[in-house]
């Protein structure tokens, strides 16, 4: 998962290095929390700016997080300025060059319909303003997987069947994000099978600001596919080894870890003990089939 905070102007190709210019593949990024630090400047001052964030400087400031709970309040702070669907479509282009810029050719992008159901923002226009954002930028193709979120579970059959009427805009998969140390995966395992049902792919945030417990949680009752973040699986070692042997890829994500303080720094970041247990054997896959 990538942070407004984390995104810097395009490169030029002169200056770019070998890893900005090597092909990649992004699995694992928020569309709301991936746009650049100047579009979203763009929105702030749309709606009238706001008096906490005066210039760009404080905006970029504003994504320095103290914990996990800070940089929860800050994603909702950010929300505010994402009202209307055009503002899906011009960010959804901005991430996308963004994406493009890093020579990213394939991502998968996670949305939140339920984040914006108080400004009358329906599911599925939505994703069709999402994918109209897309869709102007050759060279990176880009799916989407709806977030249910962990703290919108009334409202999680709801849009699961509103994706399920747009799932031609390129709507792969589910995922639950949130807050995880305080609402566990299990109330979601009806949702997830009936994802499955209609042909959706599954993953679950697990593993980031809660436990191995979380993860065992995503794996016993969601039967996901991958697990997103999954950091905190190594404190489990029969987790580790059970990931393993079910070859049940985690998405790792270092520098977001770090940002929001789940992990102190890169280099006590587990996916630096890779060697040391069975992580080697893990390999990215994509939610397409």
């Amino acid at each position: 998962m990538m942070t407004s905070s984390d995104h810097k102007s395009p490169t030029s190709e002169t200056n770019k290095t070998w890893f900005e210019k090597v092909p990649k593949v992004e699995l694992h990024v928020h569309l709301e929390g991936a746009i650049p630090l100047d579009a979203l400047w763009e929105l702030v001052q749309k709606y009238g700016g706001e008096p906490s964030v005066p210039n760009l400087q404080a905006l970029k400031e504003k994504f320095q997080y103290r914990d996990f709970t800070h940089f929860m309040q800050t994603w909702t702070w950010k929300n505010q300025f994402l009202r209307e669907y055009e503002d899906f479509v011009f960010l959804s282009e901005a991430v996308a060059r963004d994406l493009a810029g890093q020579n990213i050719l394939y991502a998968e992008t996670i949305f939140a319909p339920s984040e914006f159901a108080s400004h009358g923002l329906e599911t599925q226009k939505l994703a069709e303003a999402i994918r109209a954002g897309l869709s102007r930028v050759p060279g990176v193709e880009i799916a989407l997987i709806l977030d249910l979120v962990r703290s919108r579970l009334e409202r999680a059959a709801r849009h699961l069947a509103e994706a399920n009427e747009v799932k031609s805009l390129g709507i792969i998969g589910i995922t639950i994000g949130g807050s995880e140390q305080a609402y566990p995966p299990e109330p979601f395992a009806d949702v997830y099978e009936k994802a499955r049902q209609l042909g959706f792919h599954t993953t679950a945030h697990a593993g980031e600001a809660a436990g191995p417990e979380s993860v065992w949680g995503a794996i016993k009752s969601l039967k996901v596919e991958r697990i997103g973040h999954g950091t905190r699986a190594i404190e489990d070692a029969v987790l580790v080894d059970y990931l393993a042997e079910h070859k049940i890829p985690i998405e790792i994500c270092p520098i977001s870890n770090v940002r929001t303080k789940v992990v102190e720094s890169i280099e006590k970041h587990p996916v630096s003990v890779v060697n040391q247990r069975k992580w080697h054997t893990f390999k990215p896959n994509t939610l397409v089939s």
